[in-house]
């Protein structure tokens, strides 16, 4: 008897990417971190600091994970750029409940969870895949 004898491989399709423009329920499942940086957050080519969550749909079991890039707001930043980027990082922790602390370990965000819209885009990379269009604070 082999360890696969009880798994039905028939039932499990190819992850997918949901329809885009709708509400969804989002999960952290993993932070994108440098352990080389003493704030673990990675750096962009411009030596910007930017937070990478991955999420997943929880009720959606054969959707495909994605990514959203938020970039962190820096004093060396064009203001336009600096409120953008704050703009969205104040959205995204309203989302999942979190303050400014949360993010001192970025590891420790896994498994919050919020709702947001989502959008859905095609590359000729990585094929259909979701992305955040916006999150959706609590009322």
């Amino acid at each position: 008897m082999g360890f696969l004898d009880s798994v039905n491989l028939d039932d499990v399709t190819e992850p997918t990417a949901v329809p885009g423009g709708e509400e969804y329920k989002v999960r952290i499942v993993d932070v994108k971190v440098d352990p080389s940086n003493p704030t673990g957050l990675p750096h962009n080519k411009n030596g910007q600091p930017y937070l990478l969550p991955r999420f997943e749909i929880p009720e959606e079991p054969t959707a495909k994970e994605f990514t959203t890039y938020l970039g962190i707001p820096t004093d060396d930043m064009e203001p336009k750029a600096y409120n953008a980027a704050g703009f969205k990082l104040k959205n995204f922790l309203r989302t999942f409940d979190l303050d400014a602390s949360a993010l001192d370990n970025p590891e420790d965000i896994k498994g919050a969870e919020g709702w947001a819209i989502l959008g859905l885009e095609d590359s000729p990379e990585w094929g259909e895949t979701n992305y955040i269009k916006k999150f959706i604070s609590p009322k």
